[in-house]
């Protein structure tokens, strides 16, 4: 790991915006640091070398936390396809055990899942552990102490905690600060070389990405990064041709510097710095590279030996079910099964993409994208309702569904359909900040979406209520254009004009068009 001195700038500039951050946060009832985790922490050096990951002398709610999250949490609760190296299983817990703000970041995220499963949970039980890690990290900027990756991991988990409330003003704050400190302490050709470094750069990689598309900017960090990411997963792939992991981490790769290429050329359109024609070359290009990605992907990637082909009898779905989550061509078994969740990605980064189309008319347009709609709807429920679907991965794919829900027919079966799917992810405790139900009330026709998806508040628990309140309380915070962009996803939502564009053969049901009885790609095999 290459680690430059930093310059005071940098410092200051990260301690206000931690500092911006802290003011939302509710204090604290225990900001102290527990006596018996002093010991722990008499280096201010993060160690490299580490041996088995031992917790038994933290206090035992700390022993409760780390345990509750080896065993019911993994990658795809942070929204991240791919773990080849084991990292949030057994690096993360281990580097939390030696790092106090880390400590209580990865607890409170492991308290947070343990309170929703609570009925009598309350919002104190895990946010004591967010305010200390939060109150903690500050200390160490304030005593500008170095940053290392420690620090860099600390502010991604407390990221992706405030991705769960739909903070993502908050969010955006610490992707910044992020920012600054993985390039501070990595080079595009060091950060490869180590578990820890690869999973810094996914990690940071994923927020950088999905806050550019969503806002309609680039992202922060430059393509070389990206670039180095792939070229790694190519190379392991020379040393180790029949090991399959290389070539899903290569493949999954590709696509984010494909999505990479997409933030970039739709920030350059928004901001007029690209003709009209150069646009349409380019996109077009990225669409053929898309097209790609999953219809020339690796036989091995595609082999239909692993396809899931025993599902129950299609009479046992709900009638108003718009979809068939039993479609044998979609879902792959282990160890092929992130196969599926990437197309599952792909649906929704399609989507994103054609959006941006300018040169088909508007029925056209949007027949392909719901087309592309009906599919992602598709993978959601297949992974819902198949048993072996591993914990975290509807939370992975709930960006999907939000896309979706703007280009599938707008009628009252739909409608319900996506209600329930957001209520269970907010169960999940995915909140859906308040901007994008009030969007999603008005998309719905259903001003009461605003406060709570399904009639009655079914499933809207007592905790999950007040964790609501809390979530909204932060989102009231001013904002600057930038973050309200991504906050609303504006620039998707320009594009719900197509629907009063489009004619009705192209907003008609997909049960007939869409329902191809094997995935696209699987039929070219």
């Amino acid at each position: 790991m290459i680690v430059d001195e930093d310059e005071d700038t940098e410092d200051q500039t990260k301690s206000s915006v931690l500092s911006r951050q802290s003011k939302s946060v509710s204090p604290s009832t225990a900001t102290a640091t527990p006596s018996s985790l002093a010991a722990v922490y008499s280096s201010s050096e993060f160690p490299i070398q580490m041996g088995e990951a031992d917790w038994s002398h933290l206090p035992p709610e700390y022993q409760q936390g780390l345990s509750f999250f080896v065993e019911n949490l993994n990658h795809f609760n942070y929204c991240i396809p791919l773990d080849s190296d084991g990292f949030f299983t057994k690096i993360l817990p281990n580097l939390a055990t030696r790092h106090e703000p880390l400590l209580n970041a990865l607890v409170g995220f492991s308290a947070y899942h343990i309170t929703l499963r609570n009925p009598q949970g309350k919002l104190q039980d895990f946010l004591q552990y967010y305010n200390k890690s939060v109150t903690q990290l500050l200390g160490l900027f304030k005593r500008r102490e170095k940053p290392n990756v420690a620090t860099l991991l600390t502010i991604l988990q407390l990221a992706t905690i405030e991705e769960y409330f739909g903070d993502w003003v908050n969010l955006m704050g610490h992707q910044k600060a992020a920012f600054e400190i993985i390039t501070s302490i990595f080079t595009p050709q060091t950060v490869m070389q180590t578990p820890v470094g690869r999973m810094c750069l996914s990690w940071y990689a994923r927020f950088d990405n999905f806050v550019a598309l969503m806002g309609g900017f680039p992202t922060d960090l430059p393509r070389e990064w990206f670039q180095a990411m792939l070229d790694f997963y190519q190379s392991g792939i020379t040393s180790n041709p029949d090991e399959l992991h290389w070539k899903i981490d290569a493949w999954s790769a590709r696509l984010r510097l494909i999505s990479y290429d997409m933030s970039i050329l739709f920030a350059r359109g928004s901001r007029g710095q690209i003709s009209q024609e150069d646009f349409v070359k380019e996109h077009e290009h990225l669409n053929q590279q898309l097209i790609e990605w999953k219809e020339k992907r690796d036989p091995a990637l595609q082999d239909p030996k692993y396809l899931i082909k025993d599902f129950p009898p299609a009479e046992t779905l709900d009638p108003d079910d718009f979809v068939n989550p039993y479609t044998v061509g979609i879902l792959y078994d282990f160890p092929l099964f992130d196969v599926t969740v990437l197309c599952a990605e792909w649906n929704s980064i399609m989507i994103m993409h054609k959006c941006q189309s300018s040169g088909m008319r508007p029925d056209q347009l949007f027949a392909d994208l719901n087309r592309h709609a009906y599919r992602t709807c598709q993978y959601f429920e297949t992974l819902e309702f198949w048993p072996s679907t591993p914990r975290g991965v509807l939370v992975l794919i709930q960006a999907c569904i939000a896309i979706a829900a703007l280009f599938c027919p707008q009628d009252a079966r739909h409608h319900m359909w996506f209600r329930r799917k957001f209520a269970l992810l907010e169960t999940m405790g995915y909140i859906h900040p308040l901007p994008l139900r009030t969007k999603m009330a008005e998309l719905f026709r259903e001003p009461s979406c605003v406060n709570w998806w399904l009639p009655n508040e079914e499933g809207f628990s007592p905790v999950l209520q007040e964790i609501r309140n809390f979530a909204d309380e932060r989102n009231a915070a001013a904002v600057t254009a930038q973050q309200e962009s991504v906050r609303e996803v504006r620039h998707i939502f320009a594009k719900m004009s197509l629907m009063d564009d489009a004619n009705a053969p192209s907003s008609s049901s997909p049960d007939s068009a869409s329902r191809p009885s094997v995935d696209s790609s699987s039929s070219k095999r």
